[in-house]
């Protein structure tokens, strides 16, 4: 007797029940293509956060790179703005001058390569006129003179003494050839250098750390402040 029921109500009702069927479908078809909308939204914004995320690092590397290979040198003397500037690559003396506001009215370049290629950590003091020597060309060595006489009774007497050092344009292989000075000492006298515009006077040799009384007499007969 249920079962005819049900199938009474089933055929009296059978518009209801299959609205109402449709009306689930429909709704668990949406559901289903939602979700995976959703998962193919995040599968994307997760792709491009990593994208992201590997160009923010290989930027940063190129940053990074690019900085450690800058190239510096000190420029001193008879220019308008002495300083350290940065150089790039196949960049001539005449350019970093120019960098440095270009030469005073004073200037002597007669003695000086500006056609020279810079190159890192080398320096450059720009003579003036009337300056009893010109000043090296950036990235010369110290030269040696030997001197040598004959006496009457036929004895040769020779003498040799090393040209002192500019201050203002050795660099630090040039300042280890001196006795009491070693790389880091070197270096620390550049780094004084560049950082107070050049050395005015020799005795400045005592404001650097480590360089007392004693080594200084040793440094000083060796060294001088050019233009």
């Amino acid at each position: 007797m249920m079962i005819e029921e049900q199938f009474e109500f089933i055929k009296a009702n059978w518009r209801y029940l299959a609205i109402g069927l449709a009306v689930m479908l429909v709704c668990g078809g949406g559901y289903l293509w939602y979700h995976n909308q959703q998962n193919a939204q995040q599968s994307k914004l997760i792709a491009a956060a990593a994208t992201s995320r590997h160009e923010t690092v290989k930027a940063s590397s190129h940053v990074t790179t690019a900085k450690s290979e800058q190239a510096y040198v000190y420029v001193a003397g008879a220019v308008r703005h002495p300083g350290l500037y940065p150089i790039r690559r196949q960049m001539r003396w005449a350019d970093v001058v120019q960098s440095a506001g270009g030469l005073s009215k004073d200037a002597d370049v007669s003695g000086i390569n500006l056609a020279k290629i810079a190159k890192d950590q080398e320096n450059l003091t720009v003579p003036t006129k009337g300056a009893s020597s010109a000043a090296p060309p950036a990235g010369s060595s110290a030269a040696a003179a030997t001197t040598a006489a004959t006496s009457s009774g036929g004895a040769v007497n020779a003498s040799s003494a090393a040209a002192t050092i500019d201050l203002n344009s050795a660099t630090t292989e040039q300042l280890q050839t001196i006795s009491g000075v070693g790389p880091k000492r070197a270096q620390d006298i550049i780094d004084y250098r560049n950082q107070h515009g050049g050395f005015k006077k020799v005795d400045e040799l005592k404001d650097i750390s480590g360089i007392g009384d004693k080594i200084f007499a040793d440094i000083a007969p060796k060294v001088m402040v050019g233009p």
